[in-house]
């Protein structure tokens, strides 16, 4: 078995918002996202067929949901996601990196 440590290995260039995959069953996908200052395009809204579960680690974000629902994370928050909710990431800190942990089921 080997140990690995989330927090550690942080992208330098975060010129893009950074996915990891952690672990991928093919069911179920664990990710590590990391962002700083990303937002999703305007007009863009992710539209996925799995239900996503996310919580944040470091930094903060804010999500939008259709119909204009806006949920503001803040380390240690988490939500559960159901397939085919629309939403869309409006902010990330500009300070330090966002780092979320992902799951896909």
């Amino acid at each position: 078995m080997e140990k690995h440590n989330i927090f550690a290995s942080l992208p330098e260039d975060l010129t893009l918002e950074v996915f990891e995959p952690l672990v991928d069953t093919g069911g179920v996908l664990i990710e590590r996202i990391v962002s700083k200052a990303h937002r999703t395009p305007e007009g863009q809204w992710y539209d996925q067929d799995r239900n996503e579960w996310v919580m944040v680690l470091k930094g903060e974000a804010t999500l939008v949901f259709e119909g204009a629902e806006v949920v503001h994370l803040k380390v240690g928050d988490h939500l559960n996601i159901p397939a085919h909710c629309r939403h869309r990431v409006s902010w990330t800190s500009e300070q330090e990196e966002t780092l979320w942990l992902a799951v896909h089921y």
